[in-house]
Formats: structure tokens, sequence, C-alpha cells
């Protein structure tokens, strides 16, 4: 079973081997999502956050191969109700997916 400091430890090599710079802290902090489902091999997602904010967030994600992100939904902000006023919006800026499988991203 993979555990989740082997799934931080996958991720910034991966991360590393594609160019991209992390320091002791980045790594440390990468998340490790299981989204409830206990099979982190097969159900998983591992996220650098470099901002997250209300309105703005800056993620690398990176999936490891014969890993699936299920669908999933994110809860609104609590001061929104319902859709944003007209003009605004959750933006992601950078948001870069990372394969193990060159041929795959």
């Amino acid at each position: 079973m993979l555990e989740e400091s082997e799934a931080r430890e996958r991720a910034a090599t991966m991360l590393a081997d594609a160019g991209i710079v992390l320091t002791p802290a980045d790594r440390e902090a990468i998340e490790v999502a299981d989204f409830g489902l206990g099979d982190l091999e097969r159900y998983g997602l591992q996220i650098v956050v470099y901002v997250n904010t209300e309105r703005v967030c800056a993620k690398e994600l990176v999936m490891f191969p014969g890993q699936t992100c299920p669908e999933h939904r994110h809860p609104p902000p609590a001061a929104s109700r319902g859709r944003p006023a007209a003009g605004t919006k959750r933006t992601c800026s950078r948001i870069r997916a990372w394969f193990a499988d060159p041929q795959l991203g």
C-alpha cells in the first residue's frame, strides 16, 4: 500500500525530472489526496500549492501511472451564495498536470 510519505517523494522526483525545483519545505508540503477512498495507488492526486485564495489558485498536479482522480466537487466559499456576480469567477492561473509517461503529458 502506498504511504503518504512515499507519494510525496515520488511526486517530488517526478517534478524534479520535469525541471520543477522545489525547496525542502515545498517537498514536505506536497498535499496527498486519496479522496477518502483509502487506495492511493489507484485513486489519488499529489498537489504542490503555490497560491490558493478565494478567487485564484496556482498548483502543480501530479498523478502516478495507473492512478486516477475521481470526480469530486469543491464546496463554494463560505460567503458565496450560488453563482458569482457577473464579471467575477474563480480562475486558476497555473495548473499543470505531470505524468510519469511523457506520451501522456
